[in-house]
């Protein structure tokens, strides 16, 4: 058990991730810790340094693919907790008048869905949308989750961050999180952690229904018109269309969406909207436009495409699997190889090229393809 004592600590070895990935690949941490407040980053820390120890920071594991044995130290974010702050104990200044709206805290270690669920039964919402997300809160600004028109963008306010450098703790404002699609500012500062997250959410009950299925389903099995849907109602179609056409993890191993959709001009879109007029496109900003990778993927008949323990989930392109099974041997190389030929395929026939969305870690750190 990890002490807090920090001329004491010392973390678990030989530890199996197996049920901390989503992909369920069992690779072994050769050191494993659980942070469950700030002291144990400040001794984790010191440990590095003492054993000359990279690290990785592991929270659901539903962003991550796993390619070896790790010899860094593994440290599971477990900071928890959930409390309203009153807006003039906030550390950046509300920009807005903040009528109808309530700030909360919420650590890093915390179920991102539990939240959710929490939130609606207390009255405060804005997270309905994102229903359903795996993961922790504390990976929700890294990656600005997103779903069903929504993005953490939209109500986050600020974030509490330990720099593992420094051994320092700051805030930092949405703002200064430089939040994009699927972006952050946190990917391209490596030793920053987010310990806590403060969220502006809203006392009416708003809802935004007007992206793919929500409407169509909330009016057929609510009997009310989409923009009358409560926001747990919301919730519930967000739940009911993830489900169908998402594999549970649980049952088969997975990472959510492999692929980013990526982004063209409008001139690139153009010329591919000649060659291929189902393409399933969406305008992006001024001059951009965003593909669905998913349907870039299921044309060149890759949807259902097993090999080798890994392969693409039959009824979503963009959601690539380890077979389920204690007998399956493969490895998150055996994924990657997959990713790599998918991203080939595209490349050739569309001349566009697909982004992995999930982490990639090898025994020596972060790597991409």
């Amino acid at each position: 058990m990890t002490q807090h004592n920090a001329s004491n600590w010392t973390p678990q070895t030989s530890v199996n991730l197996q049920s901390f990935n989503t992909l369920a690949l069992p690779v072994v941490a050769q050191r494993y810790a659980r942070i469950t407040q700030l002291e144990d980053l400040s001794a984790a820390r010191n440990y590095c340094h003492q054993h000359g120890l990279n690290w990785l920071l592991l929270g659901g594991g539903s962003n991550m693919i796993l390619t070896q044995d790790l010899q860094s130290l593994v440290m599971h974010m477990a900071i928890v907790g959930k409390h309203w702050v009153p807006a003039e104990n906030l550390h950046c200044t509300v920009q807005t008048s903040g009528k109808g709206i309530r700030y909360l805290q919420v650590g890093g270690g915390e179920n991102w869905d539990d939240l959710v669920a929490w939130s609606i039964a207390e009255g405060a919402y804005g997270l309905q949308n994102l229903s359903l997300i795996p993961g922790l809160v504390g990976a929700a600004p890294v990656q600005n989750i997103g779903a069903y028109g929504a993005d953490i963008s939209q109500i986050l306010h600020e974030v509490m961050v330990y720099d593992f450098a420094t051994d320092k703790q700051f805030c930092l404002s949405a703002a200064q999180c430089q939040l994009g699609y699927r972006d952050s500012l946190f990917k391209r500062q490596p030793n920053w952690i987010i310990t806590s997250v403060t969220l502006a959410l809203n006392e009416a009950a708003e809802v935004q229904v007007n992206y793919g299925d929500m409407a169509a389903y909330i009016e057929q099995q609510f009997a009310c018109h989409a923009n009358e849907a409560t926001p747990q109602q919301v919730r519930e179609a967000v739940i009911h269309i993830r489900s169908s056409k998402l594999p549970d993890p649980a049952h088969i191993p997975n990472v959510g969406s492999f692929f980013k959709n990526p982004i063209v001009s409008t001139a690139q879109a153009k010329a591919l909207r000649n060659d291929y007029p189902n393409i399933v496109a969406y305008p992006h900003g001024k001059g951009h436009v965003k593909l669905a990778a998913g349907w870039l993927i299921d044309q060149l008949g890759w949807k259902g495409y097993a090999k080798g323990g890994v392969g693409v989930h039959k009824q979503q392109a963009l959601v690539l699997i380890r077979e389920p099974g204690l007998d399956n041997s493969s490895t998150g190389e055996n994924l990657l190889a997959l990713a790599r030929q998918i991203q080939a395929d595209v490349a050739k026939h569309y001349a566009v090229q697909l982004e992995v969305e999930p982490r990639i870690f090898a025994s020596s750190g972060e790597i991409q393809i």
